[in-house]
């Protein structure tokens, strides 16, 4: 595996990691890991400041965390809280409430085109609408895949480049702000932690993306 190829890896991985916090209500499986501390803390070093605050925090819920059922409850009751209502969620997780301030507006149009360009679609299961966080994110987990199954350096080049478009255009103009208000109004520090390592990866990625052009 070439060094872009390792990059490319590993950005898949956290981008899989982070959507799926958001996706959905938090399964089951998740408070047992967190309970029996099988979710992975990374080495510090390299990473910034609001990351390595993140996995400090997440890794002191870990050692707290004692009764799957009661975490798993706790996780419940926060995500709904936060996420989906009663009536307007707390912290909304759509693009267009963030920056349109308003449900299915302009934003989520202009998402819906950057996905139709790059040929995929979302499921009719999913209920929620494309400029939802967790969408977004799978989105840039799909292109870091797609860079990994390209022939040539002229595809990889190709995804990463989207990539810098959608962070630029989309992920960076509402995501910090939204982290920002999820880690203030958050009573667990469970998503709290999740709120500062997705800003803080998001900052880390939107450089490190810039890198990986210069190299190709």
């Amino acid at each position: 595996m070439t060094e872009i190829e390792g990059c490319l890896q590993t950005r898949k991985n956290f981008y899989a990691f982070l959507y799926r916090m958001y996706l959905e209500e938090p399964p089951r499986k998740l408070a047992e890991d967190l309970v029996n501390k099988k979710v992975p803390i990374p080495d510090l070093k390299s990473l910034n400041d609001d990351m390595i605050e993140g996995f400090k925090m997440l890794k002191k819920f870990m050692e707290t965390s004692k009764d799957v059922e009661d975490v798993h409850e706790k996780l419940t009751d926060e995500y709904t809280r936060i996420f989906l209502g009663p009536g307007v969620p707390m912290v909304p997780p759509y693009e267009s409430m963030y920056i349109d301030d308003v449900m299915m507006g302009k934003s989520l149009l202009d998402v819906k085109k950057v996905y139709r360009k790059a040929g995929i679609g979302k499921s009719r299961d999913y209920p929620e609408p494309e400029d939802h966080i967790a969408f977004e994110l799978k989105f840039m987990h799909w292109l870091c895949e797609e860079g990994l199954n390209a022939g040539d350096d002229g595809r990889v080049k190709e995804c990463l480049t989207l990539q810098k478009t959608f962070m630029n255009e989309h992920l960076m103009r509402w995501v910090p702000k939204f982290c920002d208000d999820v880690y203030g109004n958050e009573r667990s520090d469970f998503y709290k932690c999740i709120a500062k390592v997705t800003k803080g990866f998001l900052l880390l990625d939107s450089e490190l993306i810039d890198e990986l052009l210069e190299d190709l």
